[in-house]
């Protein structure tokens, strides 16, 4: 008897561990997702106001990294984030522009996949921008 009731016992300890684990994933994945998401849409309100905010366009086909005014971005420790515009290739070109962000976890806590090799966690987001005359208008992400 005395055994049954410790085998429960270990049982839902490690059922309670368990969910605390995931639970401790989840709030990681949304802390990059926002991270991800505030990059882009700080970057989308320089387009809004100025579309020469990040100076030239890229070309065609090709992305431009604007992290410069990110500072003002809050994140978690341990999150790096990469913002970029990018003009699509395309009858897109002349209609508007991409503005996506990278949200890379650089921390050294959470689950590792025990498969040998070394991932990073990272959430990337992209929203389009139209160009309306001489600026840019947000219009959805995707």
């Amino acid at each position: 008897m005395l055994t049954a009731v410790l085998l429960l016992a270990l049982a839902a300890a490690q059922f309670m561990r368990g969910g605390a684990s995931v639970a401790a994933e989840y709030e990681r994945e949304m802390q990059l997702r926002l991270a991800a998401e505030s990059g882009v849409e700080t970057a989308a309100a320089s387009l809004e106001r100025d579309a020469d905010a990040y100076g030239p366009l890229p070309p065609v086909g090709r992305s431009k990294i604007v992290s410069t005014d990110l500072v003002s971005i809050p994140t978690s420790e341990g999150i790096k984030l990469c913002v970029f515009i990018e003009r699509p290739e395309g009858a897109w070109a002349e209609k508007g522009l991409t503005v996506g962000a990278a949200a890379i976890d650089k921390s050294e806590t959470g689950i590792r996949i025990p498969d040998g090799e070394k991932w990073e966690r990272a959430k990337i987001v992209r929203g389009w921008m139209e160009k309306k005359g001489n600026r840019y208008v947000w219009r959805r992400w995707y």
